[in-house]
């Protein structure tokens, strides 16, 4: 889901502005560093509403103005209220061109009538349908090499939870005991046999899987720990009536080591290595 946070007009902060700041709410004429710095906290936020989210956007008068990358999980929390500590959010602008602020910027943003609350909270771009279908590789259909945005939200959620299902019990019937962390960790579950701990990260695609989508947290992880990551790729997947078919498509298992293998930023896109295929 994405954070949204509503901007009133530019006010003059109090003298012990928690953030230190001159001024807060929406200015025309500051650069998008600056709308974000001024406006990225002082909210009653809970720590874990924040670590759930990835992504926040400032609107002002019901549109959408700015669109921030959360650093998930981090955020600050601020002195004053120790009882109900307000916290601000750590993040970067995401630029013009990044599929998820074309997707969102200049969108509408509703909240219920006559409520006060700066908060809200708006679907995931990137499982609601937000993105559009005319930006590349915005959709995953049967034959294209890459993985690409799911535009059908069931279809989307059918297709990831088979592919970890399915990753999670070739470890199992291993002897690994994997538990399930795909909700609050930068991968989808942990494996333990004896000493051994491992991660692992699924992604199922209708397409070839020559490609397939890694988001920025998934990179910084794998590249924290080398060596102890691994993906499943099934490739090729088919749905009847719904339901995914066990029978149709590739799964493989390779070690998630991101450079060794092109990315490309977009979040990324992963190219699998050559011995992979």
């Amino acid at each position: 889901m994405v954070i949204n946070i509503r901007l009133s007009d530019r006010k003059t902060a109090e003298s012990d502005d928690p953030l230190g700041r001159d001024w807060y709410g929406y200015d025309p004429g500051a650069t998008p560093e600056q709308l974000w710095a001024n406006n990225r906290g002082d909210w009653f936020l809970s720590a874990r509403s924040v670590s759930e989210e990835r992504w926040a956007a400032l609107n002002y008068q019901g549109r959408v103005v700015l669109i921030a990358e959360l650093k998930d999980p981090d955020h600050e929390i601020l002195a004053g209220n120790t009882r109900a500590p307000k916290k601000a959010l750590i993040g970067r602008v995401l630029p013009p061109g990044h599929f998820i602020h074309e997707a969102l910027i200049g969108t509408p943003v509703e909240y219920a009538p006559g409520s006060r609350n700066s908060i809200s909270y708006g679907p995931d771009p990137e499982t609601a349908g937000a993105v559009d279908a005319d930006l590349p590789e915005a959709s995953d259909l049967p034959g294209p090499g890459g993985q690409g945005l799911q535009m059908d939200a069931e279809v989307r959620r059918a297709i990831e939870n088979a592919a970890q299902d399915r990753l999670m019990r070739y470890y199992r019937d291993r002897g690994w005991t994997v538990t399930d962390t795909r909700l609050n960790r930068p991968y989808d579950a942990a494996a333990v046999r004896g000493a051994e701990q491992i991660y692992l990260e699924a992604k199922g695609t209708q397409g070839r899987g020559d490609t397939v989508i890694v988001t920025r947290n998934e990179v910084d992880h794998a590249r924290q720990y080398p060596g102890l990551c691994m993906m499943g790729v099934w490739s090729g997947m088919r749905l009847l009536d719904g339901e995914v078919d066990p029978d149709a498509g590739t799964f493989r298992i390779l070690p998630f080591n991101p450079d060794d293998g092109p990315l490309r930023a977009r979040d990324f896109d992963w190219t699998l290595p050559d011995d992979a295929n």
